[in-house]
């Protein structure tokens, strides 16, 4: 498949049969009154055999059972609402030079949030308020983006840790895609992870986002990014890319 090619993301809706069922829960929020989607796409990942991308159509209802609906695709619904859509993915996310936690620190350090943003403000992974994870992108000076991250204590099982990964790599490449080359609010329409290794609670991690395999400037309104996750001697544990959509105006 063409990742990241605006035919795809919009592909006809394909009903089929429900297989199964899952929530997100409220705690676990995106851009305002949406579920976050990097957490959102592995939670539905537990649902489906081998790795997918994952497209988003719709923003994520909260605290609403959505439906895992199998036809020609498997899509997540909310009623007749499509909310998600995964497709098999033969991974081939890219990597990049790894940055050490400390350097990760320092990028962090630089962070200021965008003055006009009041979408992604509750996230729970980039939010600026007490209760996020705190993964706060900003300059390597390399034109990477980069912070380090703790997973959080409440993670305490292996789907909720690699959840969170998800949402983190997600959360970095928006910085990087929201910052660099003028700065635009955007939203994930697709997303793919080749997570390598499992993380735990209160293991720190260093993240990078950049433009990976894409030109580094807009199309337009669209654009592609990479992100990765190393762990304290540099190796790789997560590998995504993702595309993006900037808001109109």
């Amino acid at each position: 498949m063409t990742f990241g090619t605006t035919q795809e993301i919009y592909l006809p809706v394909d009903y089929g049969e429900v297989v199964s069922t899952l929530v997100i829960e409220p705690f676990f929020e995106g851009p305002a009154g949406s579920g976050n989607g990097g957490w959102t796409a592995r939670q539905f990942s537990e649902h489906l055999d081998g790795p997918h991308t994952f497209a988003l159509r719709h923003h994520v209802p909260l605290g609403d059972e959505l439906n895992v609906v199998r036809g020609d695709t498997v899509q997540l619904l909310n009623g007749d609402v499509p909310i998600m859509e995964a497709t098999p993915w033969e991974p081939d996310a890219v990597t990049t030079e790894p940055v050490s936690l400390e350097d990760a620190a320092e990028a962090r350090s630089r962070f200021v949030p965008f003055l006009d943003d009041n979408i992604s403000m509750t996230c729970f992974s980039c939010g600026i308020h007490p209760t996020s994870m705190q993964v706060h992108g900003a300059h390597l000076g390399d034109g990477r983006y980069a912070t380090d991250w703790t997973v959080p204590d409440w993670a305490t099982s292996p789907l909720a840790a690699s959840a969170s990964l998800w949402a983190a790599l997600d959360c970095t490449a928006a910085f990087y895609v929201c910052g660099s080359d003028g700065e635009r609010m955007a939203f994930t329409v697709q997303y793919a992870v080749d997570q390598r290794q499992e993380v735990t609670a209160g293991e720190r991690v260093a993240i990078v986002g950049w433009n990976g395999d894409y030109e580094p400037v807009w199309d337009g309104r669209k654009r592609g990014a990479a992100s990765a996750a190393f762990d304290k001697d540099g190796g790789v544990i997560a590998l995504a890319r993702s595309f993006w959509v900037s808001a109109p105006g």
